[in-house]
């Protein structure tokens, strides 16, 4: 490849060119309406604590007496022992097979994927990402110059993904799979032999595994099995989780990564502990109320799920009673992943919809496309953490918006 001369505007690394995340890639044009004195109600962030959730108190005040005591220095690169053996011993109970050893507290479990795709990827090497999913991963995968291979999850099925299907995607530059579990976008949680056959297919092929389980305790029926528990002792799986949305904290970007059976993976723990060096810490003070966190149990969280089952049911049930729109129910996190019948309306690809949604009606949801779906499906997520007044304007608003289109659907073409 010839050298590119150093001249203005020729200054960018080639490798983020195709680093895309859609969730924040629409928000310029939020905030360019806001700035105009036209607000917008967001809802494409899942961040619970601009919608009035707030974290245990115990959390909160084990924060503040860490920096009362004066816990303001450089912690270990891996976190402060304390938490580490919390997660060790929390991680143990639900059947996950690791040690204080194993884990490295990170800023958020953002920085915990950023590390390992950076531990373990080289150019042209391909990772098995769900899709829809959550547009972090195949970000980072083109940052390393590797290749994103999307697994289809079902929308006929509840949004689960075909172990077969991904045993037939996998090909000798294969080197990791991505499970997230329950689903961002989709809001899926995966039943126990789905997860077991995936475990398998990946143990066959001698793969490494990334389980991305933030959302675990945010559940309206059912239980969370988390994939390390089906690891045995021959599948190196690394679990990825957070205070973030669990705890309501995500500001506070703290997280940590779990490896269970990382003596398969000596390279990788030894790059990731040369990363982790490189970094320096995650922040410190929210370190000490991870220990806090991880025993409160789930009582702290049954006002909240209520309060999210409500909002769920009734997206659920507006998305579905709008002509051209339906939704799966789903079993976790936050978000619905809903469909518009793009034959009904006169728009090219779920971006437009999205776009002139947001200029007519100053309502913003992400486009299924920017979490891996085809533009003409016409899939996008909504975020149902406003409170239910809230989402009920919202509702009637894309209705309005949905029928004007209809009935207008020759000029609203030309204005496109």
């Amino acid at each position: 490849m010839p050298v590119q001369p150093n001249t203005p505007g020729n200054h960018a690394a080639r490798r983020v060119q195709n680093y895309h995340y859609a969730i924040l890639n629409l928000a310029a044009l939020a905030e360019e309406s806001a700035a105009a004195g036209k607000p917008v109600t967001s809802l494409n962030i899942g961040d619970p604590t601009l919608y009035g959730f707030h974290p245990p108190p115990a959390l909160t005040e084990a924060c503040i007496t860490a920096l009362r005591e004066g816990c303001n220095s450089y912690t270990s690169s891996c976190g402060i022992a304390t938490a580490r053996e919390a997660i060790s011993h929390e991680a143990s109970e639900r059947r996950i097979a690791t040690s204080a050893e194993e884990i490295i507290i990170t800023s958020g479990a953002t920085e915990a994927a950023d590390l390992l795709c950076t531990a373990i990827l080289n150019p042209g090497d391909e990772v098995l990402c769900p899709s829809p999913g959550y547009p972090l991963y195949t970000a980072l995968v083109a940052r390393q110059e590797a290749v994103s291979v999307p697994y289809r999850l079902d929308p006929g099925n509840n949004w689960l993904p075909d172990p077969e299907e991904i045993e037939r995607l996998i090909t000798p530059r294969t080197k990791l799979l991505i499970v997230i579990n329950p689903n961002n976008p989709t809001g899926a949680l995966y039943p126990p032999e789905l997860l077991a056959s995936i475990a398998e297919t990946a143990r066959r092929n001698n793969l490494v595994c990334l389980a991305d389980e933030v959302y675990r305790k945010l559940l309206y029926s059912g239980s969370h099995h988390p994939f390390a528990s089906f690891a045995g002792n021959d599948l190196p799986v690394c679990t990825l989780e957070s205070l973030s949305k669990n705890f309501m904290v995500p500001g506070w970007r703290t997280g940590w990564m779990t490896m269970t059976n990382s003596r398969l993976i000596p390279d990788i723990r030894r790059a990731l502990r040369k990363l982790a060096d490189a970094r320096v810490c995650a922040p410190a003070a929210p370190q000490f109320a991870i220990p806090e966190a991880l025993s409160l149990g789930n009582d702290y969280l049954l006002p909240v799920l209520e309060k999210l089952r409500v909002r769920r049911d009734l997206t659920v049930r507006m998305i579905n009673g709008i002509e051209g729109l339906s939704c799966s129910n789903p079993e976790g996190a936050f978000y619905v992943m809903a469909k518009l019948d793009m034959s009904l309306y006169p728009f090219a690809s779920d971006e437009e919809f999205i776009v002139e949604l947001l200029r007519k009606k100053r309502i913003l949801f992400v486009h299924g496309s920017g979490f891996g779906m085809q533009p003409r499906e016409g899939y996008f997520r909504i975020v149902y953490l406003p409170d239910p007044l809230t989402l009920d304007m919202v509702y009637h608003d894309l209705y309005d918006f949905l029928l004007h289109c209809r009935h207008h659907s020759g000029s609203i073409r030309q204005q496109l």
